[in-house]
């Protein structure tokens, strides 16, 4: 059974059809996917497949799954759920989805594998498990045994999954050939990502890497957990994949029907957001960094002539609290509201501001979910304090907090050298991560050593045939203010700001406006110089952006600090160890 559990939000039909899957005598063989996502890229429309189930020397069946009481009036069908009085019309009958998603699926491993493969010639039939009412009278529409029903499912049903008619009929097709125990586990190998894998953040604005990343055991523990409570905070250090869990939550909502807001605090990552919904296809999703979110709102409310007259004030003021304050009076007037509310990058929000807002999109109505996401070790980059975790949980009174510790995104290397630097944050490196290449740290007493360095290090990485987007070069300041303000080329590749690279060309950012992205490669310059709290938010964030390869260039004024973290670190691991 892939996943091992239900979901804890499943309609109890496909919970109870699940479990006797399960336990069915004869399914020892077989592979049985819940809830498959078909994405729209592969058949045009996004579909769902309640069960898919994968039998060696036999076939591929569609089951689509109806709970609850079924009716036909005047040829439209309805479903209506126990205790529920409320009739759900359905779009088609349940005939017509489970033949929907065979072809969907038949035409998904066509385009994957190729016309004439063993995967794409494999018979892939349907049948329709009603598990609480016995089977409706037999129509043009479907034969009695395309149909479980409730009686069927207390005996031995597995026989009928066995010879579904769609299945029996392909057997006599000359050009098809049942799947082998090996041609099974290619398409697991490709149907699953579908369902349990998720696309990592992209590490550019523009040009984003695509890769796929199987979810450790911590995430799935954290999604299960996070579906059984209406509000809910997930912690955890850079790279232990919050913002992966927070896009996986929304995707799964939206599945079932809600609306949704996937919202974070970073303007480039609420950009990448956006692009990954629509990309996606997400009905009823909307993604975006939340002052671009309020300041939408705002602008189209009885409010708007408030914002510029707000322009004058500090910015902390202006984006603290004016933005929430009449963001928060505007989504009342215009009544908006959402089922479920997903914010990233929680520790960076005022706590007490955030629940107000938070509380107008959703109308404090009682079934809402609400998602908070964020790393409280040293990633609070904004001005606010040590306590952020605390005062975000009295803000939302009773909201259970969730951890993640396994770092899935740097190499071991990478992720040891950043503790080091910057302290111990808790993290722990994924036993599937590499060791990868050694991080590379020089300290240079002046501007010129330090774009000397950097140029040196790009050249390298140029001729070693790394391309320009999978390079960043991350900074504590604005590029004009920064080492390497007076360099419009660094080993061979033009400086640019990151939203403004093209091909070719070498993207600069500030580490703040980085901040929730990743690269292959990340140089950083001009950090760690004070020793501050902020200066030390500034490193970790920047260091642990990095995936594969990582350069850290720092003022040699920071070397005695940063050589005796080291050493403070290594033995306070000998003294762990010791323990």
């Amino acid at each position: 059974m892939i996943p091992p559990l239900p979901a804890a939000d499943a309609p109890g039909s496909e919970k109870r059809v699940f479990y006797a899957l399960k336990g069915a005598p004869g399914t020892e063989k077989w592979t049985i996917l819940h809830s498959l996502g078909i994405s729209s890229a592969w058949t045009g429309e996004f579909g769902e497949i309640d069960f898919v189930i994968l039998i060696p020397d036999r076939g591929v069946v569609c089951a689509e799954i109806k709970g609850g009481r079924v009716t036909q009036k005047d040829g439209v069908w309805f479903t209506q759920r126990f205790g529920s009085e409320v009739q759900e019309r359905l779009k088609r009958s349940p005939f017509s989805q489970a033949q929907k998603g065979m072809w969907k699926l038949d035409r998904a491993l066509d385009l994957k594998f190729g016309a004439g493969s063993w995967e794409s010639r494999c018979p892939i039939g349907w049948i329709v498990i009603l598990s609480d009412v016995d089977c409706p009278p037999v129509t043009p529409e479907f034969t009695r045994d395309e149909v479980i029903d409730q009686r069927d499912m207390v005996a031995d049903f597995v026989d009928k999954i066995l010879n579904a008619p769609s299945l029996v009929h392909l057997s006599e097709r000359h050009d098809l050939c049942p799947p082998t125990a090996a041609t099974c586990r290619r398409l697991l190998s490709f149907l699953r990502p579908d369902f349990d894998r998720i696309i990592v953040p992209a590490t550019s604005i523009l040009e984003t890497e695509r890769r796929i990343l199987a979810l450790t055991e911590e995430q799935y523990a954290v999604l299960d957990s996070i579906a059984d409570n209406r509000v809910c905070i997930v912690k955890g250090p850079a790279g232990t994949g919050k913002t992966n869990i927070g896009m996986e939550a929304a995707r799964r909502l939206s599945l079932q029907g809600k609306r949704v807001l996937l919202a974070c605090f970073n303007k480039n990552l609420g950009l990448w957001l956006s692009k990954y919904v629509e990309d996606q296809g997400l009905a009823g999703v909307d993604a975006g960094h939340m002052h671009a979110l309020l300041r939408d709102r705002i602008g189209s409310s009885s409010f708007a002539d408030e914002l510029p007259a707000a322009t004058g004030e500090d910015d902390r003021d202006l984006y603290d609290r004016i933005y929430f304050d009449l963001g928060a009076l505007a989504i009342e007037e215009a009544n908006e509201r959402y089922d479920a509310v997903v914010v990233d990058e929680a520790q960076d929000f005022d706590p007490e501001r955030l629940a107000d807002v938070l509380k107008a999109f959703t109308g404090s109505a009682a079934e809402a979910r609400t998602i908070l996401l964020g790393d409280f070790t040293r990633q609070a980059l904004y001005g606010k304090s040590t306590s952020a975790l605390e005062k975000l949980r009295a803000a939302f009174a009773g909201a259970p907090t969730f951890g993640l510790s396994i770092n899935c995104r740097n190499t071991r290397r990478i992720a040891t050298q950043t503790d080091q630097m910057c302290g111990f944050t808790g993290t722990k490196v994924s036993d599937k991560q590499i060791d990868g290449d050694s991080v590379e740290v020089s300290f240079e007493a002046s501007e010129d050593a330090v774009v000397a360095r950097a140029s040196h290090i790009v050249t390298a990485l140029r001729m070693a045939g790394y391309p320009s987007q999978d390079v960043v070069l991350l900074g504590s300041r604005k590029r004009e203010n920064s080492s390497v303000k007076n360099s419009s080329v660094l080993g061979g590749w033009r400086l640019r700001d990151t939203l403004s690279a093209g091909a070719g060309e070498l993207s600069y950012s500030t580490v703040h406006a980085f901040k929730g992205l990743e690269r292959p490669v990340v140089i950083v310059i001009d950090a760690g110089a004070s020793g501050s709290d902020e200066t030390d938010s500034l490193l970790y964030v920047a260091m642990s952006r990095a995936r594969v390869r990582l350069f850290v260039i720092c003022p040699e004024e920071a070397r005695s600090r940063i050589n005796q973290r080291i050493t403070d670190w290594a033995m306070g691991l000998a003294t762990a160890v010791a323990r």
